[in-house]
């Protein structure tokens, strides 16, 4: 299009050369966030939605390139494209210069417009990729693109009834994931601007990994960019990552009979516990004989039945009703796959607060086959990870005495779900004091919970 783009600006500059000098620099920003064969619709409300606030100097001045942008867009036969450099939304978005309230009004825009990147249950979008994630996001956009020309997302039959907002968000979330688990070479030279891209890793097989590994490559690195602390938690980690693609389904038996001695629901004692005995057939269908109490009493008093029972209802399993312990709605149409896509995502979650950084250290932990049950370490591994991106305890530094309580829930949990191949020499009750390695399917748990946060999270900026 060099030519056409020359063409275009030298009649401007005849006719008005204010209005050519600002559509020659919205061309080149333009230019800068397109892939290589040209400007796409996702890369023109990129520019105008996300860098023009912030390269125009002021409002006023930002509003003014995306006009001018709108007038060679429509000289070069881009009707569309120009149409949302002119539109009310895009001025909008130039003008908004809180950006609490622009990331909001950026996100609707984007569902608005059909060809937005959506989260999905495979990653969450970061509000502003990078690297490779950023060149995924665009062919992402790309196909959605194609496809809303191609009809996919207008009804199956003529004169049909318009497809509703949630078919349309299946649709596109269907596009997403497609594009995800393809296999493509992404390279620096598709990257626009000054993103860094390293190359590709290769699959087991020698064969190029498919989209969503090299994502994971890519929010390994971002991660580990946030602090040194960070960067040695994840080394030797990626290759148990990668292969936590599988899921394990130990944890997830022990999980589904838990449900299935809960059936349709039963009552709660007055205090709100389990029935004991009730208490008695789960310690003897979930457990096996080796992690049995020796005493099984009520719920308050056996642990990992209390554990379980409170993670299911976390993650929304089961639910409290009128006085009785019931499966949730979506308990019922629950696949085993299903069961541990929930597990995964859910026994930590995706916030980044202190919590969730001290399960990220124990996960890593349990990875390389160390001792959960190492306090001091562990304790001293954490603090030292959350002085280096700027925590505090009580305005202070934390020290290896705050860092220390915050597994522990996590680590019963696991615990519970049988993720520790304790010593031969502990039984039940010395649980505690006993070592805690993983198990292979500890290991393969924990990898995965790893893998989701990685996926999902959205990282604040340092």
């Amino acid at each position: 299009m060099d030519d056409a783009v020359s063409a275009a600006l030298s009649y401007f500059d005849s006719v008005d050369p204010a209005l050519a000098a600002d559509a020659r620099l919205g061309w080149d920003g333009l230019v800068g966030v397109s892939p290589p064969a040209g400007p796409t619709q996702h890369s023109v409300q990129t520019f105008l939605w996300v860098y023009l606030r912030h390269a125009a100097e002021g409002p006023d001045r930002g509003v003014d390139i995306a006009r001018a942008l709108g007038e060679l867009l429509d000289r070069l036969g881009r009707a569309g494209y120009a149409d949302i450099a002119r539109s009310a939304i895009t001025e909008e978005l130039v003008r908004t210069l809180d950006d609490a309230a622009w990331l909001q009004k950026y996100r609707g825009a984007t569902e608005e417009s059909g060809i937005g990147a959506v989260d999905t249950e495979l990653v969450t979008w970061q509000d502003a990729p990078t690297g490779i994630e950023r060149v995924i996001v665009e062919k992402i956009g790309e196909t959605l693109e194609v496809a809303t020309i191609a009809g996919e997302f207008e009804p199956s039959t003529p004169g049909g009834r318009p497809l509703g907002a949630n078919a349309r968000a299946m649709r596109r979330r269907g596009v997403t994931d497609a594009v995800l688990t393809s296999d493509a070479v992404l390279t620096s030279e598709a990257v626009p601007t000054s993103d860094a891209v390293s190359t590709p890793e290769k699959g087991k097989d020698g064969s190029d990994a498919v989209l969503l590994e090299q994502l994971l490559d890519h929010r390994i690195e971002l991660w580990s960019s946030y602090s040194p602390p960070r960067a040695e938690l994840y080394l030797g980690l990626r290759d148990a990552l990668h292969d936590a693609v599988e899921p394990m389904y130990g944890c997830v038996r022990r999980l589904e009979n838990f449900i299935g001695c809960i059936g349709d629901g039963v009552a709660l004692t007055d205090a709100g516990y389990l029935p004991d005995e009730l208490v008695t057939k789960i310690a003897n269908t979930v457990f096996p004989p080796a992690e049995r109490p020796s005493h099984v009493r009520r719920e308050l008093d056996t642990e990992k039945i209390l554990l379980l029972r409170r993670l299911l209802m976390r993650v929304r399993l089961l639910r409290r009703s009128a006085g009785r312990l019931v499966p949730t709605a979506r308990t019922r149409r629950l696949s085993s796959d299903g069961l541990w896509r929930v597990l995964t995502g859910g026994i930590v979650g995706t916030e980044y607060h202190p919590d969730t950084i001290a399960a990220e250290v124990v996960l890593a932990r349990m990875i390389v086959g160390q001792d959960v049950a190492d306090v001091d370490t562990s304790a001293d591994d954490l603090a030292r990870l959350l002085r280096a991106e700027g925590w505090t305890h009580a305005g202070e530094a934390p020290a290896s005495e705050h860092a220390e309580p915050l597994a522990r829930t996590l680590i019963a949990e696991l615990n519970a779900l049988g993720a520790f191949d304790m010593s031969e020499s502990a039984g039940p009750s010395e649980a505690q004091s006993a070592e805690l390695i993983a198990t292979y399917e500890g290991r393969r748990l924990a990898a995965a919970v790893l893998r989701h946060r990685l996926l999902h999270t959205r990282y604040p900026s340092l």
